[in-house]
């Protein structure tokens, strides 16, 4: 009975001692995350969050675009948004012993993002500096992989790329993903030589990305599809019996982590144009504020502006701006903006999403001494919930500007 026992118990440390080797042993998980346009701040974000660190070391890889100046510049913006320093790793360097070398930097970071441009150039400087294969070791080692367009493409097996003369084409990438792969997806062009590329057996099936939609793989298998709205998004395209089907795949949209929760504002849609409104000067509801607005614009009072202003733009505003005339075109596109929705927030807040041509504009309003006063335009975006992100995302700040305002008075 006590060598049954010694045994039992001899095996329960084995095993214990196995589990613990395993665990220690078990390799790092390979994440990859990509999208279908350029570099982003959202985006930018998504990949920080994925390190799971408070100031992550991210680095970002200009190559594809010739370590363009403009690109750089738009990098460190958005690190400086998000607080955190910025990394870059050019390949237009002369030799200096002071500088790191390629396997220094990019073996130290938490995440790599490769920006858009060239991809088949890129790839061709990768491999003749060996950055390719660091680049695979840094995802052995845990280190993120992101990228758009060319810093998508860059890691599947192929895809279509406009890096050649004349027509768009195939170009193999480096296989960390084991799929063909099409970004820019929501161009048509590119979309039918995809599915032609995978009728024709060139390509083996894969995952398409619209510009403003990502997906994230770890190990090599799908995880999520995110987006920064609700009409662009990610598939899955395979050929089925001869034919070519692209699956939407679920797209969780990307809103950033202190916005307003939608019970914390009220909600209103209109769906009405302004040439249904009669002309008015009130500012007894954000609605009227933004009608009244409107007219001005549509009449060239350009010196009403600064008294249906608020106090904080106000001082930006000079009273003795002339008036202008209005053509018949320009009058036209005022009188057809189109009043989606209206937001109000803490009734001190309010947002009004209106459209003019294909995008929509969002227009803030304080509320100082019981009256709605203009507080000025935001890029709203695609849709009409892109807007209402928009607004969700930076009422706060308006709200502290308004609260500002009062104590200052």
């Amino acid at each position: 009975m006590k060598k049954i026992l010694l045994f039992i118990l001899l095996a329960s440390i084995c095993q214990i001692a196995f589990s613990q080797n395993n665990t220690n042993s078990k390799d790092p998980e390979q994440t990859i995350f990509v999208y279908g346009g350029n570099q982003n701040l959202k985006f930018t974000q998504y990949v920080a969050d994925l390190t799971q660190k408070k100031n992550p070391k991210i680095c970002f890889l200009p190559t594809a675009s010739a370590d363009n100046e403009n690109n750089i510049k738009s990098w460190n913006y958005f690190c400086k948004q998000l607080g955190l320093t910025p990394y870059i790793l050019k390949v237009w360097v002369a030799s200096n012993k002071e500088n790191k070398s390629f396997e220094d930097i990019l073996l130290n970071m938490d995440a790599i993002v490769v920006g858009g441009g060239n991809t088949l150039n890129m790839l061709g400087i990768w491999k003749a500096q060996g950055i390719d294969t660091l680049l695979q070791k840094a995802l052995k080692k845990g280190i993120i992989l992101a990228g758009g367009s060319a810093g998508s493409l860059c890691w599947f097996q192929s895809g279509i790329s406009d890096s050649r003369p004349v027509k768009l084409s195939v170009i193999d990438g480096m296989s960390f993903l084991p799929f063909s792969h099409c970004p820019h997806y929501s161009d048509k062009l590119k979309k039918e030589v995809y599915h032609e590329q995978i009728k024709n057996k060139t390509i083996k099936a894969g995952y398409a990305c619209d510009d403003k939609s990502g997906i994230l793989f770890r190990n090599g298998k799908y995880i999520e599809t995110v987006s920064l709205n609700d009409i662009n998004n990610s598939y899955y395209v395979a050929l089925n019996n001869g034919v070519v089907e692209s699956t939407k795949l679920l797209t969780r949209i990307l809103v950033n982590k202190d916005a307003l929760s939608v019970e914390d504002y009220k909600s209103v849609v209109v769906n009405k144009s302004l040439k249904e409104y009669p002309e008015i000067n009130i500012q007894d509801s954000p609605l009227d504020a933004f009608i009244s607005f409107k007219y001005l614009s549509v009449n060239g009072q350009n010196s009403k502006y600064k008294k249906i202003s608020c106090f904080s733009m106000q001082s930006r505003l000079n009273e003795d701006t002339p008036n202008t005339i209005v053509d018949n075109k320009t009058r036209d596109k005022h009188l057809n903006t189109v009043v989606s929705k209206v937001f109000i927030y803490n009734d001190l807040v309010a947002g009004v999403v209106n459209r003019m041509h294909d995008y929509y504009g969002l227009w803030f309003f304080y509320q100082e001494n019981g009256k709605w006063l203009n507080a000025g335009e935001y890029f709203g975006g695609a849709t009409v919930l892109e807007a209402e992100i928009a607004f969700r995302e930076n009422a706060k700040m308006h709200l502290g500007k308004v609260k500002k305002t009062i104590m200052e008075k």
